[in-house]
């Protein structure tokens, strides 16, 4: 399998091993050509220097081992008690290197879903094997664990696997071993991604995998409640949890289950790392070199105790953080960063051009961070260098705040020309909307008008008709007077008979003959 060509015979790697090797002369160096851990480093480089990539990766596989070891002494006491430990999701071995120089190999299990970087480590290292599989259901083993370690692997699950794997994995454990897993939390999430209700938010935009598809490992942010409810879910609330804030590589959070009940995990004393940097690097003309820079520790009322600079593995000088570094403590929005700042002038006749320099910053928990490694006579350049960078990034970040008013202008004209627009189409559906009552009116009207000229015409054959049935009255009432005229002079005629003597008479002999029982017509 090919190998990195940078790590062989580099005397850089030599001198940076040497101080970060438990035993430097069984450590193992050689990095797999495909690391992608490397490459991330590489391409992460402002520079893509080879030599500083090669110290990131050593340097930060070393604090991860030293992180693990504080989780591992405050439960079982030393590495010595642990009898299986399962590197899970390993890829090439970043921390494998110095993890096997504090358990024997064979005590060790690496499983990843990449078969070379399983393949790489088990002919390198000496450790056993477990190639890794997509879906947790189909993992191959059910080996039982003293102690797994899942760094940096749920960062980037989504949500569909990020519950089942952590439930194969705690299905792995022995009953008083250790699950320890990190995590990015919501605090550290860029500003356009927001957090789900959930508790859970899966981004596909950046991922540390060349190969893997983006949307099976991206980025993943969860919060605290998310992970002690999945905790509870899956060890029917009888596991025992214990978070670490950035408690790996100071960025991402590590979390310690264990299913042993009411284990009390908050006993972890864990310290952090100190970090630093270099920021000036110039020979005086006197020939002394200057070096100038700045180192943090962010341990609760910690500090750096001291920063060393070593020359060819001999420490030469060595001084204390207290230049007051304003921007740092905006930059970290951590008021223990204010007093920072430190600077060393190293003698000319103690150093030279061909001579490797080595810097490290150690705190009070006897943790450390290089701050830089590399030859004298590239160490100049290359800070002045970074200085430059540094101005540019200045104009660069002006040039960006003022083309972020200009673009905030550009989108307030941009909401006022489509708020116009919609202003104008609404008024143009309006327009149309009228016009389309209006003609609908127009039709209504003319229609109106026809009813109006079909009644106007009805009621002047009405009003002649009521005209006829007037004089047909008329005539009627003229003729019913002439009636009642002719009907009262018969009465009266009628009246001037009933008086007579002769219709007396009559009368008389009417009721005689109807007496002796005759007809009237008799």
């Amino acid at each position: 399998m090919k190998t990195n060509r940078f790590v062989e015979n580099n005397p850089i790697v030599k001198t940076v091993t040497q101080h970060l090797a438990a035993s430097p002369q069984t450590f193992q160096p050689k990095i797999a050509a495909d690391d992608e851990m490397y490459l991330y480093q590489l391409d992460e480089s402002e520079d893509r220097n080879s030599d500083r990539a090669l110290v990131y990766y050593y340097l930060l596989g070393r604090s991860i081992v030293d992180s693990i070891r504080q989780i591992i002494n405050a439960h079982f006491g030393s590495f010595s008690r642990v009898n299986s430990f399962l590197d899970f999701a390993c890829g090439y071995g970043r921390s494998t290197r110095f993890l096997i120089q504090e358990i024997a190999p064979e005590k060790v299990w690496v499983s990843d879903i990449y078969a070379n970087a399983v393949k790489f480590q088990m002919e390198t290292f000496g450790v056993n094997g477990i190639v890794s599989t997509r879906e947790p259901e189909n993992y191959p083993s059910d080996k039982k664990f003293d102690c797994i370690y899942a760094g940096s692997f749920f960062s980037h699950m989504p949500p569909r696997t990020f519950s089942r794997w952590m439930q194969r994995l705690y299905d792995l454990l022995t009953p008083e071993g250790l699950l320890i897993f990190s995590v990015l939390d919501e605090e550290i999430m860029p500003s356009h991604v927001k957090m789900l209700p959930e508790g859970i938010v899966f981004s596909t935009e950046s991922s540390e995998s060349q190969y893997l598809d983006r949307n099976e490992y991206g980025t993943t942010y969860v919060t605290e409640t998310y992970i002690h409810k999945l905790i509870n879910k899956i060890s029917f609330n009888q596991a025992s949890s214990y978070r670490i804030k950035k408690g790996l590589s100071n960025y991402q959070d590590l979390y310690v289950i264990t299913p042993k009940a009411q284990q009390d995990s908050t006993e972890i004393n864990f310290n952090y790392h100190p970090l630093g940097y270099l920021d000036v690097g110039e020979i005086k003309p006197n020939g002394n070199l200057y070096l100038e820079g700045w180192a943090v520790d962010f341990n609760p009322g910690g500090q750096v105790k001291t920063i060393q600079m070593i020359v060819n593995n001999r420490l030469i000088q060595q001084c204390q953080p207290h230049i007051k570094r304003p921007d740092l403590v905006e930059h970290f929005q951590r008021t223990e960063a204010l007093n920072s700042g430190w600077s060393c002038e190293i003698n000319s006749d103690e150093i030279s051009p061909e001579d490797i320099l080595l810097i490290r910053a150690v705190n009070y928990a006897g943790l450390e961070w290089i701050i830089e490694t590399d030859f004298v006579k590239s160490l100049i350049p290359q800070t002045q260098w970074q200085t430059h960078l540094i101005s540019w990034r200045t104009d660069l970040q002006q040039t960006r705040v003022q083309l972020k008013q200009i673009q905030v202008k550009f989108n307030e004209q941009e909401m006022q020309f489509k708020w116009t627009q919609n202003q104008l189409k609404q008024s143009q559906a309006e327009q149309v909307n009228t016009e389309e009552q209006l003609e609908e009116t127009q039709a209504q009207l003319l229609q109106r008008e026809k009813q109006l000229d079909f009644v106007q015409a009805k009621l002047g054959e009405y009003e002649t008709k009521l005209s006829q049935t007037e004089t047909e009255l008329g005539k009627c009432q003229m003729q019913l007077e002439s009636n009642r005229i002719l009907l009262e002079q018969a009465q009266n005629r009628i009246r001037a008979m009933e008086s007579s003597k002769f219709w007396k008479l009559r009368t008389k002999w009417f009721k005689l003959k109807r007496a002796m029982g005759l007809s009237d017509n008799d």
